[in-house]
């Protein structure tokens, strides 16, 4: 069998990431006929569904448009990058401001190509994509260092998604299980539960691999996923910032003897766009106050660039502790009890 053009190609996938179906229909039916068999076309008409595909697919180049719903695609760029560094993706839009292309070009994009000459011409296009399409793929891999795992904890969490985590360290290797949008168990050496989770998300180095859903051998976390990422990151941050008390410490304000019950969670993409709450009864206004925390941290940002962006946020009270994560793509407010040491 020969491919159609001058010469046989090493077939390729591409998928095509944008929330105007005639659109991709008609860019699909191009690159097909452009190259069929060598090019497999697969769509997606948003960031959900990209994932999907991802993790299905060995995707050789992914083309995203960038105004789309819940996440736009300089957010789902971010997050591919961080996730699969290797993966090439092009920025095709009708959005092609200077402030959007060198955001996308900063950040990993391949290329950024504007929609509109594209959807008159698609042979503007395809060299373009031709040559990126050549650079090798290795599968939805992630550097540990890069903080992308609990990223992708968290979109497959949100999406209610059903996959194994396979991680590996520089010494030893564990597995993180996702049923249905939650987390049911981990293991690592030979922790396993919240304790491996735990262990997992504090590693320095090493990489992690997302594999389809596997039934684990048992069921040893449960509760909101939410909750267990953030008393992860709290147990990784108390273990990793120990030290030797001083001759004369400072009272703290508040001892704990550890008892955390998450009392609030609120996750939204914009004050407006809830997408996910647990026992708020407030859930807008806590959604107000991450847009106006987020707008006050880019504020700072521009102000300082040195400092870099706030991205969390603490407030610690006598018996309460509220902890808000600050994301373009998602933010989160979780308010946990604490209660006094007797």
């Amino acid at each position: 069998m020969s491919a159609s053009g001058p010469t046989a190609a090493k077939t390729r996938r591409i998928l095509l990431v944008d929330d105007n179906p005639d659109f991709t229909a008609a860019m699909k039916d191009y690159l097909v006929a452009r190259r069929q068999p060598a090019w497999i076309v697969h769509t997606a008409d948003n960031y959900s569904e990209a994932l999907d595909c991802l993790k299905m697919h060995p995707i050789d180049l992914v083309v995203t448009d960038i105004k789309m719903p819940v996440m736009d695609g300089l957010q789902l760029l971010t997050l591919l990058k961080r996730s699969r560094p290797s993966l090439p993706v092009v920025v095709l839009t009708s959005l092609a401001s200077p402030e959007n292309r060198n955001f996308a070009l900063q950040n990993g994009a391949a290329l950024i190509l504007d929609k509109m000459e594209v959807a008159s011409n698609f042979e503007a296009i395809y060299p373009a994509l031709e040559a990126t399409a050549e650079a090798p793929a290795e599968g939805f891999k992630g550097m540990l260092r890069e903080v992308g795992l609990t990223e992708v904890i968290q979109m497959e969490c949100l999406g209610r998604k059903s996959s194994t985590l396979v991680i590996k360290g520089p010494n030893a290797s564990g597995k993180i299980f996702i049923c249905d949008g939650s987390i049911i168990h981990a293991e690592f050496e030979s922790l396993v539960g919240e304790k491996a989770l735990a262990a997992l998300l504090g590693l320095k180095g090493g990489e992690f691999h997302l594999a389809p859903f596997t039934q684990p051998p048992r069921q040893s976390i449960e509760g909101q996923w939410e909750g267990l990422l953030m008393e992860a990151a709290q147990t990784f941050d108390e273990q990793s910032g120990q030290a030797p008390a001083p001759a004369a410490a400072a009272p703290e304000p508040a001892a704990y003897d550890g008892n955390r019950r998450v009392e609030e969670i609120v996750v939204c993409a914009s004050a407006n766009d809830i997408l996910h709450q647990w026992k708020a009864g407030q859930a807008e206004r806590r959604g107000r106050l991450l847009d106006w925390l987020w707008i006050q941290s880019s504020t700072l940002c521009k102000m300082f660039p040195g400092l870099g962006r706030v991205d969390r946020l603490e407030i610690l009270e006598t018996q309460t502790r509220v902890v808000c994560l600050l994301q373009a793509e998602r933010k989160v407010f979780v308010r946990v009890s604490l209660a006094p040491r007797l």
